[in-house]
């Protein structure tokens, strides 16, 4: 059998590195988080609840951030730089963000329901537009120029990390502002930090050494390189990556835009911030420690726990259904327990899958291939969850109270989210045994060879 090699040490990136991967990963995040969850969250209490306009949102963008990843990806590695891309992206990001102030605080009555849809969601994609550019393509090529395979392992589950901690910091730092409607103030908020982010990378941002222009082909050759079949079969183990990252992502989008309205009201759990919380704090701890164990033991023992944990986490989530309604504390316990598995789980996968992906990625194509991953990663959830989510809900919603119409949380006619939304996430996460399979067979020979070109190990294990 062949040898397990463990690494002797990893690669340090320096100070300024992990600095800049910190802050714009987190101003990243906090700005998508604010179009995947609050934007959606915004339409269905100030709009309307009905499915299609979220789903118009959500899908929309989707196929907007795939288009601006693959051209501003490519652009990008043919110019050589990805600070101007980073830097002014996010400095424009974040102005269009704080723009959506203008829709107001108030909920919008008004029979032009589908013309105001149409309004939000074309400043949607406006803003996706530069958030995709900046983030999806320059930044995300700029980690892969910055590290190597001795330390991506622990750079992708820190990378994967910054989505639970812009929810945490949202929820803690501002969520209050949403509860009490004042959306407009909520949303230039969080737009002026990404643009304050934008203005310090200015200063602090750079260009890896390695990086160079390349001018392998034309632009336009260049931007669908990763499209042509001869190089999808050359280059094939990136593409296996992704799919599994797909399967993940689409477990997440099939309850994630819906979060907050599942925990406080088919949940009922009104102060959802407390188990969040400890989600949060759980699934972090949880993630950092499986990083430094890739790293330094390889990924091929990480494929298939990864995938599990993230289907037992919707399964107990789902399995609140059947909880005595009255019995809040086993709802808490089982929802932190579970959601810690997805968000665990799911961060996790994101970070094994992706630093895979980025050792099999050439030096010279890191920013063409961040449009491939937009496609399958991004795009291709945000669509099918769009599809798949108002069919889980129709099929499986049920009316809601007469309390909650009363509230004003409902209208006659609505349909209350079912707790199968956490079921059909498990069933999706399933799937990423499939490509977790050919990974494994795969990644040990890739990484030793690897390794042992880098003369960074330490010493073989034998496996019998």
């Amino acid at each position: 059998m062949e040898n397990d090699i463990i690494l002797k040490k990893s690669n340090k990136l320096g100070l300024k590195i992990w600095i800049c991967i910190v802050i714009f990963g987190l101003a990243g995040q906090l700005a998508w988080m604010v179009e995947n969850m609050y934007f959606s969250a915004f339409i269905q209490a100030n709009i309307t609840k009905e499915a299609w306009a979220t789903s118009a949102a959500v899908a929309s963008s989707a196929v907007v951030a795939a288009l601006a990843t693959i051209f501003g990806g490519a652009l990008s590695d043919r110019l050589g730089k990805r600070k101007l891309f980073v830097c002014i992206g996010y400095i424009i990001w974040g102005i269009i963000t704080a723009l959506f102030a203008v829709f107001g605080n108030d909920p919008i009555d008004t029979i032009n329901i589908t013309r105001i849809v149409v309004m939000f969601v074309i400043m949607d994609c406006v803003m996706t537009l530069f958030g995709s550019m900046s983030n999806d393509a320059a930044f995300s090529a700029w980690v892969t120029d910055v590290t190597d395979i001795t330390n991506r392992g622990f750079v992708d589950v820190i990378i994967s990390m910054m989505p639970i901690a812009s929810l945490m910091i949202i929820f803690v730092g501002f969520d209050g502002l949403t509860q009490s409607g004042q959306w407009s103030t909520f949303f230039i908020i969080l737009g002026s930090i990404t643009t304050f982010m934008g203005i310090l990378g200015l200063f602090l941002f750079k260009d890896s050494k390695n990086i160079v222009p390349d001018k392998s082909n034309s632009y336009l050759k260049n931007t669908f390189y990763g499209f042509i079949p001869e190089n999808i079969k050359n280059h094939k183990m990136i593409y296996i990556c992704l799919i599994a990252m797909m399967f993940s992502s689409l477990s997440l989008q099939m309850w994630q835009p819906y979060m907050i309205s599942l925990f406080q009201h088919t949940l009922g759990i009104a102060n959802y911030v407390i188990p969040i919380a400890l989600i949060v704090v759980l699934s972090a701890a949880l993630s950092v420690l499986g990083g430094k164990f890739m790293d330094k033991y390889g990924k091929t023992n990480f494929y298939y726990p990864v995938a599990a944990i993230g289907v037992i986490g919707g399964l107990l989530c789902y399995f609140i259904k059947f909880v005595n309604p009255d019995n809040t504390a086993l709802k808490m316990i089982i929802l932190i327990i579970g959601g810690t598995l997805i968000m665990g789980g799911s961060m996790m996968c994101s970070g094994l899958f992706f630093a895979s992906s980025r050792d099999h990625t050439p030096n010279d194509k890191a920013g063409c291939f961040q449009g491939i991953r937009m496609v399958i990663v991004i795009m291709t959830p945000m669509v099918l969850g769009s599809i798949l989510c108002p069919l889980v809900i129709n099929g499986f919603g049920t009316e809601p109270t007469l309390e909650m119409i009363a509230s004003g949380a409902y209208k006659v006619g609505d349909k209350v989210y079912p707790y199968e939304l956490f079921l059909f996430s498990a069933i999706v996460a399933a799937f990423v045994f499939i490509p977790g399979f050919i990974c494994k067979q795969k990644e040990k020979s890739f990484r030793n060879k690897k390794l042992m070109e880098m003369n960074v190990v330490e010493e073989t294990e034998i496996k019998e």
